[in-house]
């Protein structure tokens, strides 16, 4: 290929990569352009469509307010009359205009039970109510949408009672909808979590509900709209539909189609009209190139008075003819450079031959006949003379540092031993330490109580386990109970074990249930867990006043109860283990215990210990011994439990972490006087 080829096609590739450079930042700041709209355009969308429910709302809002301040039904409340309170919630449901199927109004005590309903219901409307009488203040007005039957979606406005319960009224959620599509003057689509539509301000969009996402441009009726989508949240902060709002932007669209194709226009013939000034500059500069290269030809054959017929210029061309000028008289004096090289070689080779032969005279017997033999002649080698001579001088010194090495292997050896006794017992001393670490953490005190007695053990398998159990009086009357258990054994175990017993009761301090503690932790965990390890556990919180105990399970064995005549495990709602995967919502359970009953927690470490012929110990054995009456006390479960394994394992290595909690529930414990003045105080 010819170079005027070579060059033009480089030059080629140079435009493309110059307009890919410049092509490539106008994308991306035109990219960071429509970012920034899009996000000026979401700012704008959710601030208008808190405005446009709080006015589509004002009717609802201002009926419940005025039913919050009903004298009728603040009587009933403070006298207990529940019939009362029925009756004056159905006939304020009516007085505000609540009809139809979706027109409902509840009213929540201050524990979150649901004390009344018009009409009659089983659930509170508000999915969230414990976080609203936990944050709501008094008088405090809350919007959420919340799911209804049948996939249908309600509108739900609650305000905090002053008397401390909710007072919350339900309409359906397209009575709303329509009003807000009339304030934001744009069409809307919503749709549930499974992209199923639930309302569309325009018949025309329940066919393309299912296939336009967050953020697209759809064309609809000759005009190009661009979906802003917002999430709707229920009284719980979950996500229970999107909602899509359609935005002209017909006229946006076809300014930058119209900007994109001018720009490339231009790029085109600017790119033109460069590639042929180029290739007439490049045709006047080599054809002077191409007699300069006949006679560089001529001249690497051997003829040094070839020359090229170019007159003097003062460019590149100029300079490689004066060059070629330089190149014949320069091989003239490499020739006699040539020359005086050689005469120096045979010079330098006798003397190396002398050397050589001086340095024989060490050498005994053949060896030095050997050498003097390579050397005479015509056709000395000096080289094999060389190497000859540096073996033997090598051999005698290698049979030196043989002996040498012989005589210090000995010692390195023993070295090397002590070294790796000491890194042994460093490690044995830090694993010690760990151990005793951990084992620390395992509650040896336990709080004596006249609603419970408590007790607690851990059996590590090797030095350190991936188990905890833990306990903690959240207030003066609530007790949370944890027990956990991490994938595999060892350090490792032990260290995710602890990052997930933290976070639990960090959690739980901050006044979490267990199943906001677990899904807490859980998204903690998942988000940076790179040995993908995970860890079950269970987490409950009982009240001693009442005896209620309120419980959730991340893929952990099931406790066992032992109640009156009888013995079981407790029904455990479902959970997936902690770090598996984020964003897993669990499930809190509520059990009212019965004085006498005893509660046993415990790993798989326990009904898993392996006795001969890989027998398992199994649940019907733990079983039977929970269900023994005569073990009143926790700590005489626990050493009966602990034996049974002992003797069913029969010797045999113990295989898995045994961690075990259990739980005798004496009955309600009196409220104190000081309780009383203090809850008195706090409802006043």
């Amino acid at each position: 290929m010819l170079l005027r080829t070579r060059i033009l096609l480089l030059f080629a590739l140079a435009t493309l990569l110059v307009a890919a450079s410049v092509a490539l930042p106008a994308w991306l700041v035109l990219r960071d352009g429509q970012s920034r709209s899009t996000a000026l355009r979401a700012e704008l969308q959710a601030a208008q469509l808190p405005e446009a429910v709080e006015r589509a709302t004002a009717s609802l809002v201002a009926g419940l307010r005025r039913s919050a301040a009903d004298e009728a039904l603040a009587g009933a409340l403070a006298t207990g009359d529940e019939s009362g309170v029925r009756q004056r919630l159905a006939a304020l449901r009516l007085l505000i205009g609540l009809e139809g199927s979706a027109g409902r109004m509840d009213l929540v005590g201050p524990q979150g039970q649901l004390q009344a309903a018009a009409p009659a219901a089983e659930e509170p409307l508000a999915s969230g109510v414990t976080l609203l009488l936990r944050d709501m203040a008094s008088e405090q007005i809350n919007i959420s949408f919340e799911n209804g039957p049948e996939r249908s979606l309600l509108l739900v406005a609650s305000i905090r009672l002053a008397q401390g319960g909710l007072l919350s009224a339900s309409i359906a959620a397209e009575d709303v909808l329509g009003r807000i599509a009339r304030f934001l003057r744009a069409d809307l689509l919503m749709r549930d979590r499974n992209g199923n539509p639930l309302f569309a301000s325009d018949p025309a969009l329940w066919d393309r509900a299912g296939s336009v996402n967050a953020g697209d441009i759809v064309s609809f009726e000759d005009r190009l709209f661009r979906l802003e989508a917002a999430a709707l949240t229920n009284s719980a902060g979950a996500a229970v539909a999107e909602l899509l709002v359609l935005t002209d932007a017909t006229a946006e669209v076809q300014a930058r189609r119209l900007l994109l194709l001018m720009a490339g226009g231009l790029l085109v013939i600017a790119a033109g009209a460069t590639c042929l000034a180029l290739y007439r500059v490049i045709r006047d500069a080599l054809d002077p190139l191409t007699e300069l290269a006949r006679a560089l030809q001529a001249v690497a054959q051997g003829d040094i008075f070839a020359s090229a017929a170019i007159g003097p210029r003062k460019d590149e061309v100029g300079a490689i003819g004066q060059a070629l000028e330089a190149l014949r008289s320069n091989t003239l004096t490499l020739d006699r450079l040539e020359t005086r090289t050689r005469l120096s070689a045979l010079r330098e080779r006798a003397l190396i031959e002398r050397e050589i032969a001086r340095l024989t005279g060490v050498l005994e017997g053949p060896a030095r006949q050997e050498i003097l033999g390579l050397l005479e002649g015509e056709n000395a080698t000096i080289g094999p003379a060389f190497a000859r001579l540096s073996g033997h001088v090598v051999q005698q010194h290698g049979a030196l540092a043989d002996l040498l090495a012989e005589r210090t292997r000995d010692l390195a050896l023993v070295r090397q031993a002590l070294d790796e006794r000491i890194q042994l017992n460093r490690m044995r001393e830090e694993l010690d330490v760990a151990r005793r670490l951990q084992l620390s953490s395992v509650p040896t005190t336990f709080p004596q109580r006249r609603s419970f007695r408590l007790h607690a053990t851990m059996v590590p398998a090797k030095e350190v386990g991936g188990d905890f159990c833990d306990f903690v009086m959240l207030d003066e009357h609530r007790l949370a109970l944890l027990i956990g258990d991490a994938s595999g054994k060892g350090v490792g175990a032990a260290i995710f074990i602890a990052m997930a017993r933290s976070l639990l009761r960090a959690a739980m301090g901050r006044g979490a249930s267990p199943a906001e503690a677990l899904a807490q932790c859980n998204d903690t965990l998942a988000a940076d867990n790179p040995t993908l390890m995970f860890a079950t556990a269970v987490v409950a919180v009982l009240d001693c006043r009442t005896g209620v105990m309120t419980y959730a399970n991340a893929g952990h064995n099931a406790p066992r109860r032992r109640g009156a005549g009888q013995e079981g495990m407790l029904a455990m709602p479902d959970g997936i283990a902690l770090g598996v995967m984020d964003g897993f919502i669990y499930e809190d359970r509520v059990l009212r215990l019965d004085p006498g009953d005893m509660l046993l927690f415990f790993t798989d470490g326990v009904t898993e210990a392996m006795g001969p012929g890989d027998a398992l110990f199994g649940d019907d054995r733990l079983a039977a011994i929970t269900a023994d009456t005569s073990l009143q006390e926790p700590s005489q479960l626990l050493d009966a439990v602990a034996r049974a394994v002992a003797g069913f394992a029969d010797g045999a290595p113990q295989a898995d972490d045994m961690t075990m909690l259990a739980l005798h529930w004496h009955g309600p414990e009196p409220e104190s006087p000081a309780t009383a003045a203090r809850a008195e105080e706090h409802a006043t």
